[in-house]
């Protein structure tokens, strides 16, 4: 592993030897009249695309006449479907590159011949992603925008300094719409996954609490017993029911906390069923993972626990979120906090 891992450095290395080369971006003042924009947002990541819509929102609003387009990975394009925020949508698949080559230049000659005026990178504000610069390069668009990273700035023609004061990760994508001279305000999470099938969960679920205790990374995850007692906590004291949702490798551990909480475990879903038994439902409890942020995107209630961090980078500040930074905490105490911004936000809904 660790050979692998040293090959592998040694290739990006090499491959980003030329590119040291190129002059950095010059920036300066943009007066033409924006007439199409293409957004590039590939990382196989839920959460990641999520958090771009208020940038497309942002665009849509401040520049109403200009066609828009969206770059992102196409195993994650139907969280955007339907959302109105795009005119092109460009779904990437980057292991094309490799299994079907043919496929992957047809791809990109098609995205350099619809002539974008406007590119915009908008990957990690923190990480610099060759594979992300390259395309918002080879877009051909003579404006192209990004966060000023590593090499990033041998990319594009603006070279946006990150504002330390702009934490959440989606406030920090509107940074790069600066250069364009629009300054917009913060807007929700959007998605309309989940929309078709809301009814069919509400008669499953009627009034409940959703519990989502998964989470990729396992060190975001919170403890199977700590969510077990919030969940009596919360069913002691309010009407909800209860049920526990799961994504693959996750089963046990839903069965577990159903068992010991008193709670009920959700049938296998996908993405599509997983949103809509978040819109259904009267709260959601989640850890800080994807489906936290498609939970917020939906408008569900939601408590998030945190333990990373960064908590104030991911945590959303819209008025039905929020976020409880259990790192380091007692469990007991982070349980109470738990129950208690639970039931507040049940309260708001009285």
């Amino acid at each position: 592993m660790r050979l692998l891992w040293a090959l592998r450095g040694i290739g990006r290395w090499l491959l980003l030897l030329p590119i040291r080369l190129l002059p950095e971006g010059q920036g300066g003042a943009i007066g033409e009249p924006i007439r199409s924009v293409l957004v590039v947002r590939i990382d196989d990541r839920l959460g990641n695309l999520l958090l771009t819509t208020p940038l497309l929102a942002a665009l849509r609003a401040e520049l109403p006449e200009a066609r828009t387009g969206l770059l992102c990975a196409a195993r994650r394009s139907a969280a955007v479907e339907g959302t109105g925020l795009y005119d092109d949508l460009w779904r990437f698949e980057k292991r094309d590159f490799f299994r079907h080559p043919l496929r992957f230049a047809a791809f990109c000659l098609a995205l350099r011949r619809k002539r974008y005026q406007v590119a915009i990178e908008a990957g990690h504000s923190h990480a610099f992603s060759f594979t992300s610069a390259a395309l918002t390069l080879w877009s051909g668009a003579g404006i192209r925008i990004g966060h000023a990273r590593e090499l990033a700035g041998r990319f594009l023609t603006h070279a946006v300094a990150k504002d330390g004061a702009v934490v959440y990760d989606a406030a920090s994508k509107l940074e790069l719409l600066w250069p364009l001279g629009i300054r917009p305000a913060l807007r929700p999470l959007q998605t309309a996954l989940g929309q078709r099938r809301v009814d069919e969960f509400r008669r499953l679920m009627g009034r409940a609490l959703v519990v989502y205790p998964g989470a990729r990374k396992l060190d975001h995850r919170w403890g199977a017993g700590a969510f077990a007692e919030a969940v009596r906590r919360l069913r002691a004291q309010t009407n909800l029911g209860a049920w526990i949702a799961w994504g693959p490798g996750e089963e046990d551990l839903a069965r577990r906390i159903a068992r010991e909480g008193g709670a009920q475990v959700l049938p296998p879903t996908d993405l599509e069923g997983l949103a809509a038994a978040f819109r259904a439902a009267a709260l959601v409890l989640t850890n800080d993972t994807g489906p936290m942020h498609l939970a917020v995107a939906v408008g569900a209630p939601t408590v998030a626990v945190f333990l990373s961090d960064d908590a104030d980078r991911w945590a959303s500040p819209q008025p039905n979120a929020r976020a409880i930074r259990a790192r380091g905490a007692p469990e007991a105490q982070a349980i109470a906090a738990v129950t208690e911004a639970a039931l507040e936000l049940l309260g708001r809904q009285a």
